[in-house]
Order: C-alpha cells, then structure tokens, then sequence
C-alpha cells in the first residue's frame, strides 16, 4: 500500500514539474504600443500614395516595404518559404536603347562583336520586361485580394501598376523593332 502511495506520489510530481517546465520553456511574446500617423510620403518632389497608414513606435516611423521599394523604382517581392523581401530594380527600357545608340556607331565601323553584345542586350531586356509584365499582372491579383486597404487606394494602385504594364509594352515593341534593325 505504501508503495502504491509512494508511486502515485512520485507520478504527481513528475507531472508538477514537467508542467512547470513547459511553461518556462514556452516563448514569451512581447506587446509593444505603437500608433498608426498618416504622414506625407515624398519621393523626388513627388507624393506618394502609401498602401496602409505607417506605424510609428517610440519615435521611428514604420513604413510598409512594398510602397516604399515602388516608389523607389523598385518591384517588391516577399517569399514566404523563406521570409525573403526581395527587390528587383525597374529598368526603363527606353533609357538603355538611347545609351545604345552610342554602340551603334560601332556598327557602322563593321564592328561585328558590338552588333552581337546590342542583339544579346536586347534579347535580355526583351526577356526582362515579359517578364516584368507577369510579375506585375501577379501583383494586381494580390492588390485585387487586399482587404486591409481602402477600395480607392487598391484602385489606384491597380491603376499604377497597369500604366507600368503600358510602358513595358511600348519597351518591347521599342525593342523588337531595334532587334530587327540590327539582325538585318
């Protein structure tokens, strides 16, 4: 009998503690007090609109990522495997073809090498702007889906990023027809 008092006994504090230390090793979570400050947001003497109210806490301002890189010039990616933001530069087309021109002055010399590395570079910028094309049509989905922002400010962002798709279009006609010069 009391050696059945003494395993039951036993048992209760090997459950006591192993309650306890569970509840030390648990991770403890920390809550801060932070604010939402509508501010202005301004990018080469141009406002900007920001997609969600920034938070301000213990005197730093908090913006979001995605609005901060795109008005920056930046396409913004975040990949949750990994929790990776992620930024890719916006090229704009239409400058690299006009320092171009620079090189096709080589062409006229008979300097084949540098017809090569123009059809090379176009090739590349060709794949880059369809590429960016996907990127952004993929990003109007997700901005279609937000609910954490105003219907106007979703609007105007899905507006942006279809004038960016535009402006991608008229590149690769830009340099499709350059290709084609240049493989004559």
């Amino acid at each position: 009998m009391k050696k059945s008092l003494y395993t039951i006994a036993t048992l209760c504090i090997g459950v006591i503690i192993g309650m306890t230390s569970t509840t030390f090793a648990a991770p403890a979570k920390e809550f801060v007090q932070a604010s939402f400050a509508k501010i202005k947001f301004v990018v080469n003497g141009e406002e900007k609109t920001l997609d969600a109210d920034p938070l301000v806490y213990q005197g730093t301002t908090y913006l979001p990522v995605r609005t901060v890189l795109n008005a920056l010039g930046y396409d913004a990616g975040f990949k949750a495997d990994t929790k990776t933001v992620t930024a890719d530069k916006v090229v704009n087309e239409m400058d690299s073809l006009k320092q171009g021109e620079g090189e096709q002055t080589d062409m006229s010399s008979n300097n084949f090498q540098s017809v090569e590395n123009q059809i090379e570079s176009l090739k590349h910028s060709l794949t880059r702007e369809k590429e960016l094309i996907e990127t952004i049509t993929t990003m109007i989905q997700e901005a279609e889906k937000r609910t954490d922002v105003s219907e106007a400010s979703k609007l105007e962002k899905i507006k942006d990023y279809n004038e960016r798709i535009e402006r991608s279009k008229k590149n690769i006609e830009t340099i499709e027809a350059k290709l084609t010069e240049l493989q004559k």
